[in-house]
């Protein structure tokens, strides 16, 4: 095909899962080519991304997708993007250029459209450069910890910040470090005193009652005598895929990975000729709320240090498929875009976040890090992340691993950690960033390996405050056991450790339950499943069915404690996905207070053997309801299924699931290495887990492999629609082809893009 805007010809070579790999003169056509083939694969996620980001995507899916518009139209998505991309330098500038004009040529090439579109009656306007930026925005604008913080204010609003403590209670058990790799440490209890801020803050808005793996083997520790390197990225589990696997290959470099759809590059998880790199969320700290005080019927000004200062305001209108147009009042703050609430109140909620508090740089490293020659090289790159905050995680071919944190981390009080902060004294205010040298760095460390699971990064002599929302320790600790007696590890062996499914958590658990004596015969064989369950949460697994329904239920028993009942419904204003049910905030915070036989959150002062007796009786039942009667054939895959659904599906259900991947059945539970979690208290599907898998051989990288959720294409008519499916779900992994021998032997198509 002969298309506008190349430097020279471009060959895009299909391999046998139709992942594309892109070969080119240049760097810009290269790029040019990554555009071309997400437009290919991907066009109806693009946009879909790109509405979403822009508050825009009521007008295709309806009513459902106002609360999401109205959010990102308030944080003023649109204009970050656009600010982004204007304060880039000129060559960064030119990376996101060259993709927005890869995929407005093949727009312009007046293809068929996706079934998505097609059905829809959709077609994209032509893509703008900063619409990269827009995407990679509203991925990571709700993936970070504001979350946690807002239900940390709500909680300590109803219940007093001596039992916030006690329910967000630190897990006690010693956590595997970071850094210095090999290190242990127990967590430092937390002072309720710290929490005062914040029920000052909440007292403003009070409300009416109503992870991821990545890891690296040293080469002195692998078959090839070179790196391993390895992990998996945790996220919802979504149609398409939020990962596109890609190859591109020009003059400067040969680089293959994993792209965020939409933004060029591979900045997550790839490799090119000499480095390879991953990372994992490093659970920092990088996003406030503040609760402002508004002058009163003024909501143009905001109190600050007992004066007041201006607040931006603008309205907006989000269009509706099927209804007339929602009109939405924006209001910024010197702290943020306010999120929740209403000004003309009194008071309301801003968000501050790096992201958005100042234009990114993020997108600049994009092409630096393709050319990296050396661990050393592609840490000077990182030093312009911005967000999300990541642990990154790199090998060379000299035969170096590294760890560094990467991204920008504010300066401010501890109070800010907690929850939604007073905005108006000037107590809790951003003082600069930690800096790039002083975040948490090692190379080659004695134990020849470095293992990243969301846990704590390093212990309490760092100076710095980094983040307070650390995952549990059991991926972490179930990584370091593989990896300890491997001396000769081969990519077979990593990718054994991505099917781990050994439950740390199912221990306190199984050992109370057991101690139980219920007359039912049921309820006794359940008991005495469990009592011989090797805690593996394999899908064939009757113990794990058990141990999951019935903790489930345990969530649900003490969900329904009085005080709790604010907080079974989303925050006012808050978007879906965000919220988490209560039943899944309490998986968490549950196992530690049962260990410690903390009975703070159990209703009408019953005691926890009388509440797990509950949940084994409301278990079982479930169990012989869905399953029958033969306690040994109950299978937690029957009830763990994933079948993610399109972003369209529920808007037209006539459509009857035309666009949404065949359901699979997998094992794993939240805190297994195999991680798949499920919305407890509300079904046992599988929500989010890994949403790829990879193994990088440095010795061989050919004999490297990686695997997602479906496939390469977003259209359910293609044929690599959902081809790697059964295989992710089972967590076996596909080829990854590098070299040019490999990839020419494993074509399936080639198509040549000339110069018109």
């Amino acid at each position: 095909m002969r298309v506008p805007g190349l430097d020279g010809d471009v060959e895009i070579v299909r391999d046998e899962w139709g992942i594309p790999h892109v070969r080119a003169g240049t760097a810009h056509d290269a790029v040019f080519g990554q555009g071309w083939v997400q437009a290919e694969d991907r066009l109806g996620q693009l946009e879909y991304d790109r509405r979403r980001a822009y508050g825009r995507w009521a007008e295709v899916a309806g009513r459902p997708a106002v609360s999401f518009d109205v959010f990102a139209r308030r944080c003023g998505l649109a204009a970050a993007a656009r600010h982004e991309y204007d304060a880039l330098d000129g060559d960064a500038r030119a990376v996101l250029d060259a993709f927005a004009a890869g995929v407005n040529a093949w727009l312009a090439a007046d293809r068929p459209s996706p079934t998505d579109l097609a059905l829809a009656g959709l077609r994209p306007e032509p893509w703008q450069p900063w619409d990269c930026c827009a995407v990679f925005l509203v991925r990571h604008v709700v993936f970070a910890n504001w979350q946690k913080k807002l239900w940390r204010g709500r909680l300590a609003a109803i219940v007093g910040a001596d039992l916030a403590v006690r329910i967000e209670g630190l897990d006690a058990r010693a956590h595997p470090l970071i850094v210095p790799p090999g290190a242990w440490a127990r967590p430092t209890p937390a002072d309720p005193d710290e929490l005062e801020p914040v029920l000052a803050a909440m007292a403003g808005v009070a409300e009416a009652a109503p992870g991821s793996n990545a890891w690296a083997l040293h080469g002195s520790r692998t078959a090839g005598g070179l790196p391993l390197v390895a992990g998996d990225p945790h996220r919802f589990v979504e149609t398409p895929g939020v990962y596109a696997q890609g190859h591109l290959a020009c003059d400067d470099f040969d680089a293959i990975g994993l792209s965020f759809v939409g933004v060029p590059g591979f900045p997550h998880f790839g490799h090119n000729e000499r480095v390879a790199w991953c990372v994992t969320n490093a659970q920092a700290d990088y996003q406030d709320l503040f609760v402002e005080r508004f002058a009163p019927d003024d909501p143009t000004r905001s109190e600050f240090e007992g004066g007041w200062r201006d607040v931006v305001h603008r309205r907006e209108l989000v269009d509706l498929r099927d209804g007339d147009p929602v009109e939405v009042d924006c209001y910024e703050t010197h702290h943020g875009p306010v999120v929740f609430g209403d000004p003309l109140s009194g008071c309301a909620m801003a968000m501050r976040s790096t992201a958005l508090a100042e234009p990114s740089s993020g997108l600049a490293v994009v092409v630096p890090m393709l050319r990296a020659r050396s661990v050393d090289e592609l840490d000077g790159v990182m030093r312009a992340w911005v967000d999300p905050v990541n642990n990154l995680v790199s090998a060379d071919v000299d035969g170096h691993i590294a760890y560094r944190t990467v991204g920008r981390i504010p300066v401010r009080s501890r109070a800010n950690a907690w929850g939604p902060v007073p905005g108006w004294t000037g107590e809790h205010e951003w003082d600069g960033v930690v800096a790039y040298d002083e975040l948490p760095h090692a190379v080659d460390p004695p134990l020849g390996a470095i293992v990243t699971a969301n846990q704590r990064i390093v212990g309490p002599e760092y100076p710095h405050y980094l983040g307070l929302d650390y995952a549990r320790p059991d991926r972490a600790t179930r990584v370091g056991e593989r990896l300890a007696p491997l001396q000769a590890a081969t990519v077979d062996d990593m990718a054994a450790v991505h099917r781990d499914r050994r439950s740390l958590g199912a221990d306190v658990w199984v050992e109370r339950l057991v101690t139980l004596d219920p007359g039912d015969p049921f309820e006794r064989a359940a008991l005495d499943e469990l009592s011989t369950w090797d805690r593996e949460m394999d899908a064939g697994s009757a113990g794990a069915a058990i141990y999951a329904v019935v903790r489930d239920a345990a969530c649900k028993v003490v969900a329904h404690h009085p005080s709790l009942a604010p907080l079974r419904a989303p925050y006012p204003d808050e978007p879906p996905g965000t919220y988490q049910p209560l039943e899944l905030r309490l998986w968490v915070a549950l196992p530690h207070l049962l260990a410690a036989d903390d009975a703070v959150l159990l209703p009408h002062g019953r005691t926890w053997p009388e509440v797990l007796a509950e949940a084994l009786a409301q278990g079982v039942a479930i169990l012989r309801s869905a399953q029958g009667d033969d306690v040994a054939a109950w299978r937690w895959g029957a009830l763990h299924r994933s079948a993610p659904t399109h972003p369209l599906s529920a808007a037209h259900p006539e459509w009857n699931g035309r666009l949404d991947p065949p359901a699979v059945e997998m094992g794993g539970e939240w805190d297994t290495v195999f991680s798949t979690a499920h919305a407890a208290g509300h079904g046992f599907g599988v929500t989010s887990g890994s949403v790829a898998r990879y193994v990088f051989d440095l010795s061989d990288w050919d004999a490297s492999r990686w695997i997602v959720p479906c496939g390469a294409s977003g259209d359910p008519d293609s044929p690599h629609f959902a081809d790697q499916r059964d295989r992710w779900a089972a967590g076996e992994l596909v080829p990854m082809h590098y070299t040019r021998a490999a990839v020419d032997a494993s074509a399936e198509s080639t198509v040549h893009l000339h110069v018109l």
